[in-house]
């Protein structure tokens, strides 16, 4: 049997030995290769990595008015997303809905509406959805 004195040193002793594995500072830098300066090529993919990881999984929906009650919505599936593709359709029928309702009216048309792909200076495709709507106002009682 484990009496509560056994215990209470080796939960003292267990913080002690966890630090001895966690790598210094000097040791994180070396085995980075940023104990030397940094070269160009280590920029470059640095800044390539933090380009794809600003919005590499998410899903961007932008809309603007380009008329009374008539709106352009682009859905942009995340660089780094490569699953759900379906969803598009999804998004951008959400985002016309919460634009009718805000706006107070009964539903919407959709008057276009496309689905391409793009790709950027790496040849990294996206899934771009575009589609124009029109809020339907409620007919007044008379």
């Amino acid at each position: 049997m484990i009496g509560w004195h056994s215990f209470a040193t080796a939960s003292l002793l267990v913080p002690l030995t966890a630090c001895s594995l966690i790598p210094s500072p000097s040791d994180i830098k070396t085995e980075l290769g940023l104990s030397t300066p940094l070269k160009f090529k280590q920029v470059v993919i640095g800044a390539i990595v933090v380009y794809y990881a600003k919005d590499g999984f998410i899903w961007e929906v932008e809309d603007r008015m380009i008329a009374p009650d008539t709106y352009r919505l682009t859905v942009k599936q995340g660089k780094l997303k490569s699953t759900g593709q379906g969803e598009a359709r999804q998004y951008f029928q959400r985002r016309a809905e919460e634009i009718s309702s805000v706006q107070g009216c009964s539903g919407y048309t959709t008057l276009e509406y496309n689905e391409s792909l793009t790709s950027d200076f790496l040849n990294m495709t996206q899934r771009v959805t575009e589609g124009v709507i029109r809020c339907e106002r409620k007919q007044a009682a008379n």
